[in-house]
């Protein structure tokens, strides 16, 4: 009797497995800030101050160009008023010769001792003064803060998991016929 004789031999595989890695590295953020500090500039301009003392010095009979002309026109005018009115005098005390006064002696002699001079208290004006304040100038210059937002960074390096497959023996089947000498029957 024939025999069939069959050997599988089954495939072998040898797997070889590798990690996935993940590698981080972090930078952390950053916020720089530069601060500018407030100023105040503060300047006080000098006034202007006038002083007139015309007035003053008129009260007291010191005159400029044109009123000292004005005042010498006046003066001169009352003079020669004043002159012609003491020489017509002086005429008429000669001609009044009834009153039998040696007039031209008395004359004479009135005029070697003038009469005390008059003191008179007189206001004196005051000098006109005024002064303009100049306003304060002030200028405000804010302060800042300047900032600078550097963002932080993650870089990482990712290395994927792998598997290597690889075929160590291959399947086979083997079939033979054999024929057998001794048959038994059971």
């Amino acid at each position: 009797m024939l025999y069939l004789n069959i050997r599988s031999q089954p495939a072998l595989l040898e797997m070889t497995s590798y990690a996935a890695a993940l590698n981080l590295k972090t930078t952390p953020a950053r916020l720089e800030m530069a601060t500018e500090a407030a100023r105040v500039e503060i300047r006080q301009p000098k006034g202007e101050l006038y002083i007139d003392q015309a007035p003053c010095r008129a009260s007291r009979g010191i005159y400029g160009v044109s009123e000292f002309a004005r005042v010498n026109a006046e003066e001169g005018r009352r003079t020669a008023l004043e002159t012609v009115g003491r020489i017509a005098a002086e005429g008429d005390r000669m001609a009044a010769i009834e009153t039998g006064e040696d007039a031209i002696v008395n004359m004479a002699t009135e005029s070697n001792f003038p009469p005390p001079p008059d003191i008179t208290w007189a206001y004196v004006e005051p000098p006109i003064i005024r002064y303009t304040a100049r306003p304060v100038e002030i200028d405000v210059q804010s302060g800042r803060v300047n900032a600078t937002y550097v963002p932080g960074k993650v870089e990482g390096e990712y290395t994927p998991g792998k598997v290597d497959v690889r075929v160590a023996r291959y399947p086979s089947i083997k079939m033979w016929v054999t024929e057998n000498k001794y048959d038994v029957y059971v």
